[in-house]
């Protein structure tokens, strides 16, 4: 039987499964340091982290340890559908929340944590979403760089049967809390394009990551 949840790092739910069709190649594939981005995050996460992969259909070659989730619905219905299973399967499992992360990211996993579970006593913690934020009042909000409670899990489940699939409308609807991210993250997170990745790679270069 494994350790009571509190106990261990809360779950690491990666999100894998998108269509990348303006980056032209799978986000996840794309490689950095010698790594692919996926291997990456997996080399670099808390050996004692449960670390499960949203990926739809796809599978990869190099995703470890890491436990598949399937989406909520088929299809590659958006992250709502990808991040409902992990939100469920967290609570069965007695986890308070679980950290959300995009695969298109240079930012590593236990830096990610460590930032937001500064605000582990907040009351959004306990009952809604910990966003990464621009800046902590204006600016670009990231819920795909974020802590979730699992108290979000029924609410969850009813926007997917609405098949709500705007993750910004939703996620104005519950408790958040942003959290300011220093300036230089920015370039390094959510890259959409091949030009987007080659200035998160340069940057990336210039800074100490690890």
């Amino acid at each position: 039987m494994p350790p009571p949840a509190h106990s261990r790092p809360e779950p690491l739910l990666i999100l894998c499964g998108g269509h990348s069709r303006r980056m032209g190649s799978p986000k996840p594939l794309l490689r950095y340091g010698g790594q692919t981005l996926l291997a990456r995050l997996m080399t670099h996460t808390d050996p004692a982290r449960p670390v499960w992969l949203a990926a739809a259909d796809k599978r990869y070659a190099d995703s470890g340890r890491a436990e598949y989730l399937p989406d909520a619905q088929a299809g590659q219905a958006g992250p709502l559908s990808a991040i409902l299973p992990a939100l469920q399967q967290a609570k069965r499992q007695g986890w308070g929340g679980l950290y959300v992360m995009a695969c298109d990211s240079l930012l590593l996993p236990e830096q990610l944590t460590a930032l937001l579970a500064q605000q582990q006593h907040s009351a959004e913690w306990a009952a809604g979403i910990t966003a990464l934020a621009d800046d902590e009042e204006q600016g670009q909000i990231h819920p795909l760089l974020a802590h979730w409670s699992c108290r979000l899990a029924g609410p969850l489940a009813a926007a997917v049967a609405r098949d709500e699939r705007k993750v910004m409308a939703w996620l104005a609807a519950q408790a958040h809390r942003r959290v300011a991210m220093p300036p230089h993250w920015q370039a390094l997170s959510n890259f959409n394009t091949g030009a987007d990745f080659e200035r998160a790679c340069a940057m990336a270069d210039g800074l100490t990551l690890i």
